[in-house]
């Protein structure tokens, strides 16, 4: 009854008719207010049909509202019906019921299923074979790599013994000379001192 009164609310709306749709709109709370006193004389519950409320949110939503996407194929029309919006389809699509696929028992179930209280061992699959067997060639790797470094460390060691003694040659060979040395020659042991030294403290400080 309230849906045909409100479409009599809407056709007035739409035609604005503000003076029929006031009056319609009269018309259609004084319907609810009697049924209203109605329930009240009957001890009755009012409970809505179309609409729930929302508990956490305080709002009213439609309860048959169609959310699926429209099917070309097999949708032909949506009406509204005592309120409840309806599809005409060609066909019902029939349920489709999809059947459970069987799991066959791991080897952890079946020992937890006979009273096995540690399952752990069957916890290394195929993975774990695999990571046993990769461990050997990364250890391997490894020391190569730390015999290289410690190659690398000889080698500086042995550089920098060679750069000591060729200063200590260098630093006797000026206290020994004469002052009629060539001029040009001791700036030339001044020089490959200098680099030795230089080269010296570069390798100290990578090596901090």
């Amino acid at each position: 009854m309230y849906i045909r009164l409100w479409q009599r609310v809407t056709r007035a709306i739409n035609a604005k008719d503000q003076t029929e749709a006031t009056q319609e709109k009269y018309v259609l709370e004084e319907a609810q207010r009697q049924a209203a006193r109605d329930r009240k004389t009957k001890n009755e519950e009012w409970a809505c049909k179309l609409f729930e409320l929302d508990p956490l949110t305080g709002e009213w939503h439609y309860k048959f509202s169609d959310t699926r996407p429209w099917d070309p194929l097999n949708d032909m029309i949506q009406f509204e019906k005592d309120g409840v919006i309806q599809t005409k389809v060609k066909h019902r699509t029939p349920m489709v019921s999809v059947p459970k696929m069987k799991h066959k028992p791991t080897r952890q179930q079946k020992k937890v299923a006979k009273g096995y209280s540690s399952p752990e061992p069957d916890l290394q699959d195929s993975s774990g074979s695999e990571g046993q067997s990769v461990k050997p060639s990364t250890r391997r790797k490894k020391g190569i790599d730390l015999g290289d470094i410690q190659s690398s460390i000889e080698s500086i060691k042995q550089t920098q013994e060679e750069i000591k003694r060729n200063i200590m040659a260098l630093r006797n060979h000026l206290l020994s000379s004469t002052p009629a040395t060539d001029y040009f020659l001791q700036q030339k042991d001044y020089f490959v001192i200098f680099l030795l030294i230089l080269l010296q403290v570069i390798i100290n400080f990578m090596f901090k």
